[in-house]
């Protein structure tokens, strides 16, 4: 029997979610979500689906196996509360919160209801990535000693691409992807953390937040980190994003750059680098947010967690948390090991 998914949020990530769930002939999409009447209208005739301005109708009216919630960065509790209290499973975008008290609240939301919360770290599915975490799994490395990891956006994103910048930072929008990668690699949390930041560029334009967020980590058995994340590159930079990483251990490192993607366009103005990583191919769509939702979409079926749960969310939100914290006040933040 096929499964019956909404969607809450038809911005760009909810369309593109919605492209590839119609593809799937295991899947009906049947109900959206969206304050848009624009946004809602153009998924209605495109997926003919049932469409609503609240998503606690589309809960009361609907019979749902699980949903996805692609809202901004800082409105995910309460369509995640909604979604366990109708006993709905949910894959939810990064960030899971942008307060640790709402990540408290969604978790026991959450846990209480017994269903299946994922969120969209979709960079676990990411070759490179997955390589990377496979050689430190084989010991290849040794023991890490240092990384670096860096994930940065052009100005044209919090400029023109997201309306609610000043309810995110590139800590919230970028680093939570760093941090779980790292997380997940290294599967333990740092010590303490010391992080720095600016707002010059976007608050002269009237967004008031960070620029840029830079953070030095340290944990107990004495590796050092860095995250560094800023969305204000130059429009002109040849990619909308670039993300890079580097480990180093005691017998070996590695270097991930998905920054050059492989493929160079160049006509009068510029040259670009188009994304590869991921979009349609042979009409398909294919690549790591695709391979991330096609896992969420077969666990349903399976008795195990998700690969990336809430626990994983909360963590994420801990740890931006003392991020910001130090950043406001200059100081070091402690992270203790239990919480």
């Amino acid at each position: 029997m096929k499964k019956q998914i909404g969607i809450i949020g038809m911005g760009s990530m909810g369309h593109l979610y919605a492209d590839a769930l119609i593809q799937n002939p295991n899947i009906d999409f049947i109900a959206c979500v969206s304050i848009s009447q624009k946004n809602l209208n153009n998924a209605i005739d495109k997926y003919y689906c049932r469409g609503y301005k609240s998503f606690y109708e589309m809960f009361r009216k609907e019979k749902l196996d699980a949903v996805l919630i692609t809202l901004p960065d800082h409105l995910h509790k309460e369509a995640v509360i909604a979604a366990a209290e109708a006993g709905v499973h949910l894959l939810v975008e990064k960030p899971f919160a942008t307060d640790l008290k709402d990540a408290d609240i969604m978790v026991q939301a959450v846990q209480k209801s017994g269903i299946k919360c994922m969120v969209e770290f979709f960079n676990r599915w990411s070759p490179p990535f997955t390589n990377a975490k496979y050689l430190v799994d084989q010991g290849k490395l040794g023991d890490i000693i240092q990384f670096n990891i860096e994930l940065n956006d052009t100005c044209y994103v919090p400029q023109k691409m997201l309306k609610w910048a000043t309810a995110s930072s590139p800590a919230w929008f970028l680093m939570s992807h760093s941090y779980d990668l790292i997380w997940w690699i290294l599967g333990k949390r740092p010590k303490s953390v010391f992080g720095r930041g600016s707002k010059r560029i976007l608050r002269a334009m009237g967004i008031n937040t960070y620029d840029l967020i830079e953070v030095l980590v340290s944990y107990e058995n004495g590796t050092i980190g860095r995250f560094s994340s800023n969305w204000v590159l130059p429009e002109g930079f040849p990619i909308l994003y670039e993300l890079k990483m580097r480990l180093v251990g005691t017998n070996a490192m590695v270097d991930v750059d998905t920054s050059d993607q492989e493929l160079h366009f160049t006509d009068q103005n510029c040259t670009q680098h188009p994304v590869t990583a991921w979009g349609k191919i042979l009409g398909s769509y294919s690549g790591h947010p695709f391979a991330m939702l096609n896992a969420f979409l077969q666990n349903l079926n399976e008795e195990i967690p998700p690969p990336v749960n809430e626990i994983d969310g909360w963590e994420n939100t801990y740890f931006l948390d003392a991020v910001h914290r130090s950043v406001e006040t200059g100081r070091e933040v402690q992270l203790p090991e239990k919480s």
